[in-house]
């Protein structure tokens, strides 16, 4: 059976991997085919037009919009939209800013705990698009401040915590409505660490699909939303949330997938 990752990040947002870097190794773990969708930009997607992908390989270009519904904190992966158009750009430069603007204020905050870290460390030598509180944690570790992510939020990034910022707030049914109006389909991403009445909640902003498969789910978690989805005729996908191998507790790209055939990426 052919298979597709549809949740893989690059270091065009927090991933570890170049485009070309993680579709290599996608084809290394015998997949058909792998989705790219950073957070809040599309250069990491835009890029693959540049490499030379074997046939055999599908890249479905994508995003994973970061929103807010009902003061929670909702993500929307999107698929197949027009990623040139300049509505979507011209949004994406604004997250992007609000982006840095966060991380400066970020910085300033741990200023005060005598953690001293300029922007262009967290930036690193090749800065991402996508900037945001998981640079900020690899530059902790770096430093020696904390011993991985999960210390770095549980102690300064989280929301609650020392040095968090709140961030700009797209809202979910913003990111649904662009998605659909650019041709793309929308899903919602990782459904299984909400609970039931957000994803209702999402559901009535006009979601067309639900990632089923994803390394946080519990097998009852699988089935519960696997059963929703089919109830409600939705589209059922799934990926590894792949970023790097430290966050993601050795998790790899093709870890969970669906069969390529049952997704229209064309």
């Amino acid at each position: 059976m052919k298979l597709i990752d549809m949740h893989v990040h690059t270091n065009a947002s927090d991933g570890a991997l170049s485009p070309e870097e993680a579709i290599q190794r996608a084809i290394e773990n015998g997949l058909s085919g792998m989705a790219i969708t950073d957070h809040d930009t599309v250069m990491g997607a835009l890029s693959v037009n540049q490499l030379n992908i074997p046939d055999h390989f599908t890249v479905i270009k994508g995003i994973e919009f970061s929103t807010m519904l009902n003061n929670k904190e909702i993500h929307i992966l999107g698929y197949n939209l027009d990623l040139e158009d300049e509505s979507l750009q011209n949004l994406l430069k604004r997250i992007q800013n609000f982006r840095g603007d966060r991380v400066h204020k970020i910085l300033q905050k741990l200023e005060r705990f005598n953690i001293s870290l300029d922007f262009q460390e967290v930036q690193g030598i090749e800065p991402p698009d996508s900037i945001g509180r998981p640079h900020v944690a690899k530059a902790l570790i770096r430093r020696g401040f904390v011993r991985d992510v999960s210390e770095a939020f549980d102690r300064y990034l989280a929301k609650g915590r020392l040095a968090y910022v709140e961030r700009y707030k797209l809202e979910t049914k913003e990111a649904i409505d662009l998605i659909k109006k650019l041709g793309g389909f929308s899903v919602l991403a990782h459904p299984g660490l909400l609970n039931e009445k957000d994803i209702l909640s999402v559901l009535e902003k006009g979601i067309e699909g639900i990632e089923v498969y994803h390394p946080k789910h519990s097998q009852y978690a699988v089935k519960d939303l696997f059963d929703l989805a089919t109830a409600r005729n939705l589209i059922i996908t799934g990926g590894s949330d792949f970023h790097d191998f430290s966050m993601t507790k050795g998790n790899d790209i093709g870890s969970h997938t669906i069969p390529i055939d049952s997704i229209a990426y064309d």
